[in-house]
């Protein structure tokens, strides 16, 4: 899974852990979540410390606002593409989801955790 897909689906799974789950659900989602939070930090701590030699470098323009030479955003873009385009060996467990009715989660989260959402549209039939 590249980085920037670890990072989406980091990031859903914060947000469906928001719901009231079942057990076992929650469970799985944290078991996931504490594989993929290492590497969401890591690449949040490089790209700030990139973010502050980069301010080191920045001159002031007329309105008193940091300008940044153009080379270096550039250069700036492409590494951190570069690290969002890695590949992470990371192996997520499925997530059962049970549609009782009461569970509401954005299309834009599910789309991101696809890969790792299965759905049982009956509450009964949870296991």
């Amino acid at each position: 899974m590249l980085l920037k897909e670890c990072i989406n689906v980091y990031k859903a799974f914060q947000t469906i852990s928001e719901s009231q789950l079942p057990l076992v659900t929650g469970w799985t989602i944290a078991q996931n979540m504490s594989k993929l939070q290492p590497l969401v930090e890591s690449f949040e701590e490089h790209r700030q410390t990139y973010i502050e030699q980069l301010r080191t470098k920045a001159t002031v323009d007329s309105n008193g606002d940091p300008e940044i030479a153009d080379e270096d955003a550039a250069d700036f873009k492409k590494q951190v593409e570069a690290l969002l385009n890695e590949d992470e060996k990371v192996r997520l467990k499925k997530v059962e989801l049970i549609d009782d009715g009461t569970l509401s989660i954005a299309p834009t989260v599910l789309m991101a955790a696809m890969d790792f959402l299965t759905l049982k549209t009956n509450a009964d039939k949870a296991s």
